[in-house]
């Protein structure tokens, strides 16, 4: 079996995903108070996700993070934090 399909695997992005999901919530919930039209909170969420996403890729590989840590905080967290804004 590949170690990305092992259920560890799968376990460790389920509970990235659902802390960045919880996150996003947070995040562009506060932002959004703005009271604008425009979704000041999605764009923060979008910005700071993708930022983050290149600062942990960047500190994973120079550490040689284990893979299931490599997926929890890049698949998990940061696909978790930014992509919810699509579903709201």
């Amino acid at each position: 079996m590949n170690a990305h399909w092992s259920p560890l695997a799968f376990l460790s992005v389920a509970i990235g995903g659902a802390a960045g999901s919880v996150a996003r919530y947070i995040v562009g919930s506060v932002v959004q108070r703005t009271g604008t039209g425009f979704p000041y909170g999605t764009l923060a969420v979008n910005v700071t996700g993708s930022f983050m996403l290149g600062l942990l890729m960047r500190f994973l590989v120079a550490r040689a993070a284990a893979p299931e840590l490599r997926l929890a905080l890049t698949i998990g967290l940061c696909g978790g934090y930014t992509t919810l804004s699509t579903f709201a």
